[in-house]
Parts: C-alpha cells; structure tokens; sequence
C-alpha cells in the first residue's frame, strides 16, 4: 500500500474529506502532517474524532511525517496524506518526498489573500510555491470535492 492520494486543505479532516475523498480514493488511513496540530492534544483530539470508523489517523509534524513517508511506514495501508499549506508540500518534496500529483483542495480566507475560486484564497507565496513544486514535476489540481470537476490548478491562477 501506498499515499493514493495527497490534499491541502486548510480544515484539514472535515466532513467532506472523512466521507467523500475517503470513500473515493478508498483510504485506510489519514496521515496530518503539520507541526501545530502534532503539538497541541486538543487539536489531534478533535482530528481523530472527525473521521469514521475503520479509518486510521497518524499526526505527525513536518520532519517526523516526512520521515515516516521516507522510511515506508505510511505503506502499510492506503494512505490519504493532508497538509494545511502548500508550502508543507514543498518541505516534504525538500526533504525528499516525492509525489505525482497533489488536490489543492480549501485554500480559505485571510487577510491578504485573493479569492479565486469558491474556495481557493492565496497570495504571491502561494503562487510562488505552486511555481517550485511545478518546476519538480509535481501535478497540482484544484477539486473541493469529488463529485466537483477536477480542474489544472494554473488554469486558474493564469
């Protein structure tokens, strides 16, 4: 088994990802990676209550998720992986993770940030990171949900 799928979603698991993308790309398991939710209990609390039953949840900050995905332990069964950021996914490429495709997914609201989409916000970094992890070969796409047309990130941003 493998990561079958990988999404930024700035709610990282919600309703839409512990249903809909579970039962799409038929995961068996959530792996976070984020360094705020790895430390703070009350987060990974409420991330482990919000997915169904049967479905396994590993948090992990960016170092130790990126070693995890490294050394194969995320390959013990399919694996959805979830960041907040884009930029998560850049560190990981840098730390030598590699992946084909990457579901930009809820990229929400903040000051500063330009809606361009129902929900994608972001702003130059965004735009800066998207270019790099380009430039590695990584295929981003924007799709909220499954049922929703699944759409080449840059058309959009163009």
């Amino acid at each position: 088994m493998a990561i079958v799928f990988t999404r930024v979603d700035g709610r990282l698991i919600h309703g839409q990802v512990a249903v809909a993308w579970i039962r799409n790309v038929g995961s068996e398991k959530i792996m976070v990676i984020d360094d705020e939710v790895a430390n703070d209990e009350m987060q990974r609390m409420l991330l482990e209550l919000a997915v169904p039953a049967g479905v396994t949840v590993e948090i992990y900050g960016l170092a130790e998720g990126a070693d995890s995905i490294k050394n194969g332990t995320a390959n013990k069964q399919k694996t959805m992986l979830i960041v907040k950021e884009p930029s998560a996914v850049l560190e990981l490429v840098e730390k030598g993770v590699h992946f084909d495709s990457v579901n930009i997914g809820g990229m929400y609201y903040q000051k500063g940030k330009e809606q361009i989409d129902k929900a994608l916000f972001v702003d130059d970094r965004d735009r800066e990171v998207f270019n790099q992890l380009r430039e590695k070969g990584v295929e981003l796409f924007y799709q909220i949900a499954p049922m929703h047309k699944k759409r080449d990130l840059f058309s959009l941003l163009s």
